[in-house]
């Protein structure tokens, strides 16, 4: 399972490990249960780049933590979030969808997309605290497991994708929602913090199963897009309720 963490953390983020991680689909498969804690390891990040930034002005802190998020992640959800908007909102049916998901250039709505989710990030760090700028990676991670769950994966081809989204079951999501619960209830601001994660999962699943409906599962794409939406989600819901 630590052997699959390590993979967790290659593939999902840019943090280097020291050594070179070979995929391998039974030990991916296993640390499934561990996924959010690759939020733990990104809100760590986050919340030391919010310390070292929280005398400036609150934009400034703001821009460099969208930044640092971009640059952990490698944007690879952002990626993911653009090619959904692209296929999903094309208008188009069946593998017409996977073929401009799969497109290497960007269309209009993935712009406009980009733009939206990058806009908000950097808006939401500026007026969030330093429990909310930790816990957001966690919540976009935990709302991925359970947007997955009872999914399958929607394309005709095989690889990573399917492997993390066919194996998702009662036990993996559990795990990884126990794993939120017990972060959630570190925070000061907790009863806050477990009602925006629990807002976070909830508006996941949904889109998730509009995305069902629309191309039959889900896609490592949609698992981006839902992620990124999610942590929008929560960072909404904590300033929402904090007043």
């Amino acid at each position: 399972m630590a052997s699959g963490f390590l993979i967790l953390i290659s593939f999902f983020t840019r943090i280097p490990i020291g050594r070179k991680v070979e995929f391998n689909e039974e030990n991916f498969i296993s640390s499934l249960n561990l996924y959010t804690l690759i939020g733990v390891v990104i809100g760590f990040l986050l919340a030391v780049t919010y310390l070292i930034f929280n005398n400036h002005i609150s934009f400034l802190r703001g821009l460099v933590i969208t930044v640092m998020y971009i640059v952990i992640t490698g944007g690879i959800h952002l990626d993911g979030a653009a090619d959904t908007a692209d296929g999903l909102l094309s208008g188009r049916i069946g593998n017409k969808v996977f073929d401009i998901m799969s497109d290497s250039h960007i269309g209009a709505f993935g712009a406009i997309t980009l733009i939206l989710i990058i806009l908000s990030q950097f808006v939401l760090f500026s007026f969030s605290n330093i429990e909310t700028v930790f816990m957001m990676p966690l919540a976009g991670r935990a709302s991925t497991i359970a947007a997955c769950w009872n999914k399958k994966y929607a394309k005709n081809t095989k690889g990573m994708g399917t492997a993390f989204i066919e194996n998702i079951n009662n036990r993996v999501v559990l795990v990884n929602l126990i794993i939120l619960f017990i972060f959630s209830m570190l925070s000061w601001y907790r009863t806050i913090i477990f009602t925006a994660c629990f807002a976070a999962i909830a508006v996941s699943y949904f889109i998730s199963t509009l995305i069902d409906d629309k191309i039959g599962g889900m896609t490592g794409d949609t698992c981006g897009a839902v992620a990124e939406i999610s942590q929008i989600v929560f960072m909404i819901t904590v300033l929402f309720l904090k007043g």
